[in-house]
């Protein structure tokens, strides 16, 4: 450990993003990575950011909305929100690193609250809160109204339409930025 002692000055920026021990269901992890997550403080913002690979994981394609996961099982949630570290939301950025592919799978990728921290592969995940549409590469998507998102919800990511086949995705990488304020006292 590296003890610093009196008045430190920087000039210009510092940026540093600290990853968290692991947030994500056992459900959520593919072959290549499970998901990453993130945090970092600007000032009273709070930006926690998830690296998500899709690459081993499933979507059926027989119900809009069903949670992306692995097929054997096991809760497929990227997180759970708590306002008290993730500060109260006011926008959510998709990246597309690497488009989504494989067999019978869907590029229409959204992400759905849950208070249910137990829902797996083919769950109904309920309305997802944040459309985000087909994925393309190197393409931003910015939702700026976070949804019914409340504490103690989980985040998974779900199938946004029908187009899946029962498939395994084989490639697709995004980072997934939420965007918080610490509440004002």
């Amino acid at each position: 450990m590296t003890v610093i002692k009196d008045d430190m000055v920087f000039k210009g920026r510092i940026d540093m993003d600290v990853q968290l021990d692991d947030t994500y269901g056992a459900g959520a992890e593919g072959t290549a990575f499970g998901p990453r997550t993130f945090r970092r403080y600007e000032s009273d913002h709070i930006i926690t950011s998830i690296h998500v690979d899709l690459t081993g994981l499933k979507a059926k394609g027989d119900a809009g909305n069903d949670v992306i996961g692995l097929g054997a099982g096991g809760a497929a949630y990227l997180a759970q929100y708590d306002s008290a570290t993730w500060g109260i939301l006011y926008l959510v950025e998709a990246i597309c690193l690497e488009a989504p592919a494989g067999t019978n799978t869907t590029t229409d990728i959204d992400i759905a609250f849950n208070a249910s921290g137990t829902l797996a592969y083919d769950g109904a995940a309920g309305t997802a809160e944040l459309n985000f549409g087909g994925m393309a590469v190197a393409c931003i998507y910015s939702v700026t109204t976070p949804g019914s998102l409340t504490d103690d919800d989980y985040i998974y990511l779900v199938e946004g339409d029908t187009a899946a086949a029962e498939g395994t995705y084989t490639a697709g990488q995004f980072i997934f930025r939420f965007y918080g304020h610490a509440a004002l006292s």
